[in-house]
Order: structure tokens, then sequence, then C-alpha cells
């Protein structure tokens, strides 16, 4: 039996898959969550031990076994240890969904369970308790007083210059969560942004945090999204050339003297002739200028994850309770694992004339 060391996110090692025989994956070791179940006690301001057993155990085994039963009925071969790896190999495959949505959900949960210590003050227990519908009622606000600030300076300074203050990046980073519906993550990512004159063996300059949102399998991994805008943006283009030929051939017909009807063979054919006759100083549409700027210019290396997905905080804190939930979420992450996964971050200088 070998052990396979797992890279989340691309970057950094957390914990490992154990892959027998280059055949099958198991659910990783993670050492708090086996001692709460070793000792069958609670993760401490956060969840019961149902809970903990139900989202990790429970889930995190079915996750495995459906990878593995979708491998061997794919006849998936030469599976990569890194699952990233088996993410991006997957993503493009439609007959390999299952495999790529698997291996994501696997992921994330793997990667948000890492992010995580229990809290061990006085008042932690009391917060992990059934709300009511007042919780919805409440105005979300940019709270003065919390708990478990990151304690790492040179994350501190990061954090607060990309976002303005601790306080101001932990009310954007929780109500992101809280905004989504259904399953997903929020995230912190460290964000590089480079062009194409960037020397290919110079190292991404990391100089921004934020924070974005992934749905259902969704992950952060800029090379599958800039993949995807960069796929949209050849079948347009393809698609735009056909046209244009075909109004070639129609004018081309037309000028020989040919009277009878061309037969338009795709829908927009005239929209096109109308956008030749246009200026090439025109701007584009917004979801133009959007996609020319979407992850074709920047690498991401997520730092922290928060499942924000119903099934988190149904059976502790009932219906009502995601953000009683988010809230005790924020005061269990451990910015020590967070600061490990940052890179080296790279401040911008400013040239004088």
């Amino acid at each position: 039996m070998n052990r396979v060391g797992l890279r989340l996110g691309g970057c950094f090692p957390v914990a490992s898959l154990i892959q027998r025989r280059a055949v099958s994956y198991t659910l990783p070791s993670i050492k708090t969550l086996d001692n709460n179940k070793t000792t069958n006690t609670d993760f401490q301001g956060l969840f019961s031990s149902k809970t903990v057993d139900e989202l990790w155990y429970k889930r995190g085994t079915h996750l495995v076994e459906g990878l593995n039963q979708l491998l061997e009925e794919n006849n998936v071969s030469n599976r990569p240890s890194d699952l990233n790896q088996l993410i991006q190999q997957t993503f493009n495959k439609p007959d390999l969904f299952g495999v790529y949505a698997y291996a994501s959900l696997l992921h994330n949960l793997q990667f948000y369970m890492e992010s995580l210590k229990p809290n061990t003050t006085a008042e932690a227990s009391q917060n992990v308790k059934q709300c009511g519908p007042e919780e919805l009622l409440k105005t979300p606000l940019i709270a003065d007083v919390y708990n478990n600030e990151p304690t790492d300076p040179a994350l501190r300074d990061w954090i607060s210059n990309s976002f303005g203050s601790v306080a101001e990046f932990r009310t954007l980073l929780l109500n992101s969560a809280k905004g989504i519906k259904g399953d997903g993550t929020v995230w912190l990512v460290a964000q590089a942004f480079y062009s194409e004159k960037t020397v290919k063996n110079e190292k991404n300059q990391y100089t921004t945090l934020a924070v974005m949102n992934t749905y259902n399998a969704g992950i952060v991994n800029d090379s599958i999204r800039s993949g995807q805008v960069t796929k949209l943006q050849q079948q347009k283009q393809a698609k735009a050339d056909f046209l244009k030929r075909k109004q070639l051939e129609r004018q081309n017909a037309e000028t020989e003297g040919k009277v009878e009807e061309v037969i338009e063979e795709e829908e927009g054919v005239e929209e096109t002739k109308n956008e030749s006759k246009t200026d090439d100083l025109v701007l584009g549409t917004v979801e133009e200028a959007e996609a020319s700027a979407l992850f074709l210019d920047k690498k991401l290396i997520p730092l922290l994850a928060i499942d924000a997905s119903p099934r988190n905080y149904l059976l502790d804190y009932g219906v009502y309770g995601k953000q009683q939930y988010l809230d005790n979420v924020w005061d269990c992450i451990d910015w020590n694992v967070v600061a490990e996964r940052a890179p080296v971050r790279s401040k911008p200088t400013i040239d004088y004339i």
C-alpha cells in the first residue's frame, strides 16, 4: 500500500489519499476528526459528533466509493496521484463527468475540513443550537467585536491591504457564503496576474487576495476556468467564420448573375452582414469585456474554503441557523493552515516618472 500525496488547489500538500495498486482511493485521515470519532466527542464550537460522522465519514466514504466505482466502470487507467490532475483530465470529457464531479466534491470537502480547528472558548458550545425564524430578520453588519482573528502578521497585512480590514473581510466572506442558495462553497484565494509578455520561467507574483464562490461540484482551478473561456471564444469565432463564409458565397453567387435563391444554412447570416458593416472601433458587449479578462490573465491559489451547503447546518442549527453556523465557522478557522497555504506575497512597486 502506497501513500500518495494529494495536492489541493494545485499547489500545497495538505493530506493524503491512499491509492491501492494504482486503482482505488480511500478517505484521507484528518487527525482532529479521527480523535472526535474515537472519543465520540463533538467538534467543539461547530458540530456535534453526529454531524461530523454524517458530513465527513458517511458522505466522504460515499464520495470515495462513488469515485472508485466510476473509475472502474469507465476503465480509467493511468490515474494520477494528484486529485487536481484527475479533475483537469476529466473536466472536458462529458462521458467522465461523474468522475469529475465526485473528485471535485471530495477535494472541496477535504479542503474545507482541513481548514478548521475546534473552538475551545467557554461559550463555544452554547452557540451550537437550533435557531428560530427571528434569525432571518437580523441585518448584516460589519462586526466591531469578534473572535479568532488571524495572528500571522504577513497574512493580516495582506488581508487588510486587499479588503480594507479584517472586519470587512469577515463580513464579505460570511455574507458571500450566506448568499449561496443550495450547495456551494466560498473561497479565499490568492491571485497572480500576468501578461503574454511574461517570461515562462518567471515565477507568478501573487499580489492580491479575493473572495469567490463556487457551486455544486465547482472547484477553484484557473486552468479549468481559463479553458472554459478559451473554448467559448473559439466556438464563437468558428460560428462567425462560418457565417461570413456563407455570406461571401451568397455575394459571389449574386455577382455571377445567378438568380436562383441561395438557401441559408445557418441562422444569423443577416446579423453577420450588418455586423461586417460596423466600425472596428465600436466597443463590444459587457459579457465580451468580462470574458477578455476572466481567468485568462491570472493564477489562483485557494487558501480557505467554507462549505455553505444546507447539509452543514441543518442537523445542529436548524432551517434558520445558517448565520449562526457561519459565525461559528469563523471562530473555528485554523489561520495557521491558511497561512501555510499562502504563497509568497509580491507587493507592487510604484514607478515614479
